[in-house]
């Protein structure tokens, strides 16, 4: 059965993997798309963060009122619906009778949808995870996924600490500090009383801390400001002060809600009252055993000359570093380009940043 004389009527569907109704609404779209009718829907499956920032985009844009929507749906291409209006049109103009599967099967679903995505991210981006506890009660996961497109150094780095064999773990870390509305910070190596120290040069400040989720190393201070350090921020929200001081090279995929959970933690002096711990920090590994996690070297791209020229440019311009540091930053440019114009895919062009 169709309606309006047969029009067809085409569905953008855009929603969290993981929610349940993201999951009614896949139910929804296979219906239609096994209909006999020429109507049809196409599913945009996305993480958490990147619907959240997709929301309000059309916010701005002025195409929805409403960030707090659970799903978007597109209607030929300019009506943008809910959720439970795609369900009315369903009911009205398909034999679907609305019957979905138990909660519980819906959350399975969702489980089983999410590692599906994080698989396929995989294939482009290391992952890595961390369990968190609250008061030594289990609270939850974060994933990261790292940008190693476009801070090949640091990634690598810092994804050698979730290695199993790695002699140095961020299992068991605290996160000493939480800056409502600003960020929280963990990671700092201890061994008893004594900190341990571990560095990377600052690679770069291509990535923005523009969003929720974003992931950025701190570095030393004074007297070593071009050094990074092992402890990391998760930002609460865009933070644009960041940019040029600390390198961002990851971002949450999963973890929102507990993100919100640990931003509501009262503080003291910007320390959090309940203690919020690390219980265990790894490679991410889905549930399917046989999708193993690809080697690290899989991922490393090749980058035009040129376009690391550019970045140096861009990202160092306006920033007062020690002389000595400028002069590496000024050797350092020419140093990859001759490094990458003796590889035969020198001319091989950057993956974007997504």
């Amino acid at each position: 059965m169709n309606s309006a004389n047969n029009i067809l009527y085409k569905f953008d569907i855009y929603g969290a993997v993981n929610s349940i109704v993201y999951q009614q609404a896949k139910i929804l779209s296979k219906f239609l798309n096994d209909d006999e009718s020429s109507n049809r829907a196409k599913l945009n499956p996305m993480d958490p963060f990147e619907f959240s920032e997709y929301k309000t985009k059309l916010k701005q844009q002025g195409k929805i009122s409403n960030e707090g929507l659970s799903l978007i749906v597109i209607k030929n291409d300019n009506e943008f619906i809910d959720f439970n209006e795609f369900l009315k049109w369903m009911t009205k103009n398909t034999k679907y009778k609305g019957d979905f599967p138990e909660e519980y099967q819906l959350k399975m679903l969702a489980n089983k949808e999410q590692d599906k995505f994080l698989v396929e991210l995989q294939k482009k981006h290391p992952i890595v995870y961390l369990n968190i506890t609250i008061e030594n009660r289990p609270v939850g996961q974060f994933i990261i996924k790292l940008f190693q497109n476009k801070c090949p150094e640091t990634s690598k780095w810092f994804y050698n600490f979730f290695k199993s064999d790695s002699e140095i773990s961020y299992n068991g870390i605290r996160f000493e500090r939480l800056v409502h509305n600003g960020w929280i910070q963990s990671g700092e190596f201890q061994q008893g009383d004594v900190r341990i120290i571990e560095s990377i040069p600052i690679e770069n400040f291509v990535i923005p801390h523009s969003s929720r989720g974003i992931v950025s190393l701190c570095n030393l201070g004074p007297p070593n400001p071009t050094e990074n350090s092992s402890p990391f921020m998760i930002q609460f929200k865009e933070n644009p002060f960041f940019d040029k001081k600390y390198i961002a090279f990851g971002k949450l995929v999963f973890g929102d809600v507990l993100l919100d959970q640990i931003e509501k933690i009262p503080t003291k002096y910007e320390k959090p009252i309940n203690e919020i711990r690390i219980s265990k920090a790894g490679i991410w590994q889905s549930e399917d055993e046989s999708n193993k996690p690809p080697e690290y070297k899989e991922f490393e791209d090749k980058v035009k000359p040129e376009v690391l020229r550019n970045w140096f440019i861009k990202t160092n311009a306006k920033i007062n570093y020690t002389e000595s540091y400028k002069e590496r930053l000024q050797e350092l440019p020419l140093q990859l380009e001759l490094e990458q114009q003796a590889n035969e895919e020198a001319n091989s062009l950057i993956i974007e940043y997504q």
